[in-house]
């Protein structure tokens, strides 16, 4: 049974790569738009070599790292401030749940304009697009510790 169903998650990728390929050749799209799956795999192989893509991947980890940090700690203060002082809760709280219904992309813009194009700019987004999570959450979680 269980080769059964790795059977089939292996055709399936098999056949999602051989799509691509498909599509890629048939020139729909320019290569540097929709590269083959070869050309994706040469490009990995060549930038793992020189050491870019290890750098890029630290790169990210280090943005995201940042950015959870800055939103765990901001969320966690907040979220234990509305469940202790209740004027609190009732003025920032109504913004920071109409807040979390903001999609994290629609800060793409904000951050573009207040950090450029540099690593406050994603980290920013990365932070904001948790921060009200981790509010939320946290207050929700004091709120039910039973005195």
């Amino acid at each position: 049974m269980k080769k059964n169903i790795l059977a089939k998650k292996i055709a399936f990728y098999i056949i999602l790569v051989l799509v691509w390929q498909a599509i890629s050749m048939s020139d729909i799209w320019p290569n540097n738009i929709f590269p083959s799956p070869y050309e994706v795999a040469e490009d990995l192989v060549y930038t793992g070599a020189d050491g870019s893509l290890f750098y890029g991947i630290g790169t990210s980890i280090m943005r995201l790292a940042v950015g959870l940090a800055i939103a765990i700690a901001g969320g966690v203060v907040l979220g234990i401030f509305m469940a202790r002082v209740e004027t609190v809760n009732q003025t920032i709280g109504s913004l920071v749940l109409g807040l979390q219904s903001i999609p994290s992309i629609a800060w793409v813009p904000l951050a573009i304009l207040w950090f450029g194009l540099t690593d406050g700019g994603i980290i920013f987004v990365t932070a904001i697009g948790a921060i009200f999570a981790v509010t939320i959450n946290t207050y929700t979680g004091v709120k039910n510790i039973d005195p």
